[in-house]
């Protein structure tokens, strides 16, 4: 099954769009849980000396087509959101919603979609975490 990746480069606004097999979230990925046959897993990508770059990935674990998809992220105290990519998104306070998008909104059983965001502070795991309303 083929699924599209978003990546960005550091230190560049430039956004590749990459279709590649379906890859489950690397090693250095915080821990995930699974709610209701979606899970999401976080991981911080690079950091630098004023803030730093993380990547959400949402699987499909279900045995269903998932029409879909919102995480939300409680980000630490300090932590300000300056972009975003791969979802809609949304940031008040410290919580930050990302939406699917009309492109990536469908994922089969077993899919997944990478999405990200660069932000201004100390990398840090999220205060907590929801995929579709149920613990990540």
């Amino acid at each position: 099954m083929t699924v599209l990746f978003l990546t960005r480069d550091p230190g560049t606004r430039v956004v590749t769009v990459d279709r590649t097999q379906v890859v489950s979230p690397s090693a250095s990925a915080a821990p995930v849980r699974s709610g209701g046959g979606v899970k999401a897993g976080y991981a911080v990508r690079s950091k630098w000396k004023d803030g730093f770059n993380a990547e959400v990935t949402v699987t499909n674990i279900g045995s269903q087509p998932l029409q879909g998809w919102t995480v939300q992220l409680q980000l630490p105290p300090g932590v300000d959101l300056t972009s975003t990519w791969g979802a809609t998104a949304e940031h008040k306070a410290n919580r930050l919603t990302l939406r699917s998008q009309p492109w990536n909104t469908y994922l089969e059983p077993g899919g997944s979609i990478r999405m990200g965001f660069e932000a201004k502070g100390k990398a840090a795991d999220p205060v907590s975490c929801t995929v579709n309303g149920s613990p990540c």
